[in-house]
């Protein structure tokens, strides 16, 4: 990692990151950190991400530019809002108990709920459960956001370069060193939300 990342109230001290911090999408204190999100921006470039969040809503912790740069937006000690719902982690691994399993598909199909009612009644029932039986949510994950343009039509986001690979890498290893997490923690946004499946797909951070 060369030159070791250093931690000051909450931000990360590194030739390698640039301080953005906007207290605009930070959310209330963060006290436990149970994994990390990957995200992809769907904007072209890193200056809309941050002109993005000067609205004080989503955010996330980290950005990843196209050339590698890594800029904090957020204290790692803040809630940002940047996960949204999430799907049944017991579901998506087939590990449900039978009885379990029913609770959730009586949320998902309940009758004359909207489909936006129903996933959000799922969300708040997986929210009640303590990690890791769970996805991380708001409330105990740390986001960190690649530029990378969305095609609307395709369905599919730009594939992450190896820049940007390499600094997400660069970032998760400091992260986890910090946090006492693995990569078992680390999560794309795309396989535990309910936005784009494709989102973070081509992100890479395991060592070759």
């Amino acid at each position: 990692m060369g030159e070791a990342a250093a931690w000051m109230g909450g931000k990360l001290v590194h030739a390698k990151v640039i301080d953005k911090i906007n207290s605009k999408i930070e959310k209330g204190a963060l006290t436990t950190v149970h994994g990390l999100i990957v995200h992809q921006t769907g904007g072209a470039t890193a200056e809309s991400a941050l002109q993005s969040y000067e609205t004080g809503q989503n955010g996330a912790h980290f950005l990843i530019d196209k050339s590698g740069g890594i800029f904090q937006t957020a204290r790692i000690d803040q809630k940002c809002w940047h996960v949204g719902n999430i799907r049944s982690r017991c579901q998506e691994m087939k590990s449900c108990t039978a009885e379990e399993l029913k609770v959730i598909d009586a949320l998902l199909f309940k009758k004359g709920e909207s489909y936006v009612a129903r996933i959000k009644a799922l969300s708040r029932h997986e929210a009640a459960k303590a990690y890791p039986d769970r996805y991380p949510t708001n409330d105990d994950s740390l986001g960190i956001e690649i530029v990378g343009s969305f095609d609307a039509k395709g369905k599919t986001y730009d594939t992450v370069n190896k820049a940007q690979n390499d600094a997400l890498r660069w970032l998760l290893d400091a992260l986890e060193a910090k946090l006492s997490l693995d990569e078992d923690d680390i999560y794309k946004h795309g396989a535990i939300g309910y936005k784009q499946p494709s989102e973070g797909a081509s992100a890479q951070w395991k060592t070759p």
